[in-house]
């Protein structure tokens, strides 16, 4: 074991996420039957359908659907009045931050006859977690590599507009039918200098220097970005290993015991057989122990790792060099 059993134990036992089972909550659509006659701040009015539910959460429901005189595909995000602000500065962050490997928010419009807000979105296929999971073989390394340089590339365009997601999850990660990644979940995104973490976050998506101050402001000083960089590290594992990287979460910091641990421990032998050195080597970096060597994904890109040939050699060299230092 990397660091001793009561710290990191690798499950070697079906992964079940905990976002499977969301639940349940009130908005529903105040229409005809699936329809639903909306209007947006312009009073221009529309006439939504709604198809089959795809996902409950705490404050939102969504639904994919069609837009009448449209016939396009989309998916519908509805939450009920008190949610309305929220949903707005949502929209607006999604506007804001135009990326090919972002989720599209198309419009914003508001009930006739009712009080609910909905956002209009494209439609993906599937998240992460559920393509994964219905698949009983790894990724292969060219898909993982695609989706490692796609994820970097977006949430590095959305720290470069000062944002920070914040809530880089499973179900957050979404893939369309050619299987290019989409970001969305953008409910917790502030700007850098008003970023707060979430009491409600995963555990598992909280920096180790973080991980004791989930009910405290982060400290002075600290960068906010690095949160989304540890999500990115914990996300593209679970891509490569089907499984979580730790099934406990220790109640005191990682960094006060094993401050100098690199992220090269947690990735076994078997698990750089399944993918290429260059996934290695960046899966290490975002998910280092040491808050000071963890890069942020603006340096990732700038390394070219992807996009450029690099030898066998050169990249095993950096990765034991990385390993000791």
């Amino acid at each position: 074991m990397p660091f001793g059993s009561w710290l990191i134990r690798r499950v070697r036992k079906p992964f079940r996420c905990c976002y499977a089972r969301p639940k349940v909550v009130n908005p529903v659509p105040h229409g005809t039957e699936n329809s639903l006659l909306v209007e947006n701040a312009h009073c221009k009015r529309s006439i939504l359908i709604f198809g089959n539910k795809i996902k409950n959460g705490d404050t939102a429901v969504i639904y994919s659907g069609i837009i009448v005189g449209d016939g396009l595909p989309v998916a519908f995000k509805l939450v009920s009045k008190e949610h309305h602000d929220r949903l707005l500065t949502e929209y607006m962050i999604m506007r804001s931050v135009w990326h090919e490997n972002i989720l599209r928010a198309w419009a914003l419009d508001f009930s006739v006859h009712g009080h609910d807000t909905i956002m209009t979105m494209d439609l993906a296929q599937c998240d992460l977690y559920r393509y994964i999971q219905s698949s009983d073989d790894y990724v292969p390394a060219q898909q993982l590599d695609q989706w490692m340089e796609e994820l970097v590339s977006a949430v590095s365009f959305i720290h470069s507009k000062d944002y920070v997601h914040g809530d880089l999850n499973y179900t957050h990660i979404l893939l369309t039918t050619d299987l290019s990644i989409r970001v969305t979940g953008f409910g917790s995104a502030e700007k850098r200098a008003k970023f707060q973490l979430s009491r409600s976050r995963d555990p598992m998506f909280v920096p180790p220097e973080l991980r004791c101050r989930l009910s405290e402001p982060i400290p002075r000083g600290y960068d906010p970005r690095l949160i989304d960089v540890w999500s990115v590290g914990i996300l593209m594992f679970y891509a490569l290993t089907k499984q979580p990287p730790f099934t406990e979460i220790v109640t005191m910091s990682a960094t006060d015991v094993h401050s100098n641990c690199p992220g090269d421990t947690l990735v076994y032998r078997e698990d750089r057989k399944r993918c290429s050195a260059s996934y290695s080597i960046v899966l290490s970096k975002l998910m280092d122990f040491n808050v000071r060597r963890r890069p942020q994904l603006v340096h990732i890109i700038n390394q070219n790792y992807f996009t450029q040939p690099q030898l066998q050699d050169q990249l095993i060299a950096e990765q034991m060099l990385h390993m000791y230092s």
